[in-house]
């Protein structure tokens, strides 16, 4: 009995490794051994320092500088793009801060200024509370501060204003899962001529005063705001590993923090990936590991999410049947509750052929060790790069409509737990779930005060690595194998 025992599990065994073997050829596995967690963490770490990294700002440059240089260093020769003015911001410093009763001191915490804010000069002033613009009364305003429970409209900033409101605190109450002791992130109307400053509470902060205001407590706050509005040239940086033929795959990111925010796992994480994917192949194939690829890869980290990658296909509107395929990396460094990685835009019949590739990397990998513990593809959410390049968007920019693929690889996606219906034909292996819906995981911490890397990066690193081994192996098996 014990030798069969141990005869079945010798054949268990050899099993398993035929079949790890069957999805995991050399190449496969001479990536995956040079994909690095620590330079994916750094890359990240350094970037969040430069600040929110908005396109044609001083910490936007100072990221695309940064990437530069990466690729420099890797042994490419990278472009710099300098893409069409647009106007943008800087948040240059700020405080909100409760005088008095002094009992509240020190309970507004991880508070942001909401893009293009103006700024303000330091004052100290009542805060009262407003449900609707029903509740405005010029008589009580008398140029204090105003507490919302969800970001102000266009209408109600506007009404506000011209009540007399020197500032508008706000909070997001109808979400529970996220911005309990941090803040959702907001953008006021995109111009120079906003008038009093916005600034984002957490939600436990913003309960707690909206009830202390309601039971008649008075409270006063101090605050500025220091900001700087103008036109500015976002940069985009592009590095080409040439290949063969003159068609080429694009695998690209945004490089801002588009909501404003330290924006580690939005998107830090992508340019990470983007820069680790790079740094590998552009090795193996300077070392003879890998031959040119059958196609080139051009690594495009976008200065401005979607105002970058919009100006690209305009200035490629002649040539845009040269893109073999869009491969778009946006959050890979976070997402609860499962551990799973995400290959989006399964309902748009063109992305098929290179989905069904990455659904069965997905499937290969599956549960192995340091890999993801499920992988499905999922239907079109919009809200990153890739749709630019899809034939809708391309309409509204005015160009041919060609059938490109554009597909996004991620791991987190928006502030909350969504299910969706998933496309009919579809159902990965990868998958745990029920077979008719996808549950897509999300950050808390998304578009929020604190995407910083401690609580988003750097608590899962991991999923940075899946997000570069899944796209490396890709990579692959479409242009060497």
């Amino acid at each position: 009995m014990k030798e069969q025992r141990r005869l079945y599990r010798t054949i268990v065994f050899y099993l398993c490794v035929v079949l790890h073997l069957q999805a995991q050829s050399p190449l496969e596995s001479k990536f995956i051994s040079k994909v690095s967690q620590k330079y994916l963490q750094k890359n990240v770490r350094e970037l969040v320092k430069f600040g929110n990294r908005l396109g044609g700002t001083k910490s936007g440059d100072k990221a695309a500088q940064y990437v530069f240089e990466k690729f420099k260093g890797y042994g490419f020769k990278p472009e710099i793009i300098k893409d069409p003015q647009k106007l943008t911001y800087s948040n240059d410093g700020w405080q909100l801060k409760i005088d008095q009763p002094k009992r509240l001191r020190g309970l507004i915490q991880h508070e942001w200024l909401a893009g293009f804010s103006p700024s303000a000069r330091r004052d100290t002033v009542h805060l009262s509370f407003v449900g609707s613009i029903r509740d405005i009364d010029t008589r009580t305003m008398d140029s204090g501060a105003v507490l919302l429970e969800r970001q102000p409209s266009e209408k109600m900033y506007d009404e506000l204003v011209d009540a007399g409101a020197c500032c508008i605190v706000s909070y997001q109450n109808d979400i529970s899962t996220a911005y309990s002791n941090w803040a959702m992130i907001s953008t006021l109307k995109e111009t120079d001529k906003n008038q009093i400053p916005v600034f984002n509470i957490s939600n436990n902060a913003g309960r707690r005063l909206q009830e202390e205001l309601e039971k008649g407590t008075r409270v006063v706050i101090k605050y500025s705001a220091k900001t700087t509005i103008r036109h500015g040239n976002s940069k985009t940086i592009i590095a080409t590993l040439k290949g063969q033929t003159d068609e080429y795959y694009i695998l690209g990111a945004h490089g801002d923090s588009d909501s404003g925010g330290p924006g580690a796992d939005d998107n830090a994480s992508g340019v990470s990936g983007i820069l680790e994917v790079a740094r590998i192949l552009n090795t193996m194939v300077k070392n003879k590991t890998l031959p040119l690829p059958k196609k080139s890869i051009k690594f495009i980290v976008w200065g401005t999410e979607y105002h970058s990658s919009s100006s690209y296909v305009k200035l490629h509107s002649d040539r845009l049947e040269k893109i073999a395929g869009v491969i778009n990396f946006d959050e890979i460094g976070f997402g609860k509750p499962r551990h799973c990685i995400y290959f989006e835009g399964n309902d748009i019949l063109h992305n098929h052929d290179l989905l069904k590739l990455f659904e069965k990397v997905g499937e290969d990998y599956v549960n192995k060790k340091g890999f993801w513990k499920e992988a499905t593809t999922n239907p079109s959410q919009g809200g990153s790069d890739s749709y630019v390049f899809l034939p809708e968007y391309l309409n509204r920019l005015d160009v041919s409509e060609e059938k490109i693929p554009s597909i996004t690889v991620f791991t987190a996606a928006w502030n909350e737990p969504r299910s969706m219906q998933q496309t009919r034909g579809w159902r990965s292996k990868a998958w745990k779930g029920h077979p008719d819906s996808v549950k897509i995981d999300y950050s808390p911490y998304y578009h929020s005060s604190l995407d910083i890397p401690a609580l988003t990066t750097d608590k899962e690193p991991a999923n940075m690595v899946w997000g570069v081994n899944a796209v490396g192996i890709a990579l692959i098996r479409l242009l060497w194998q």
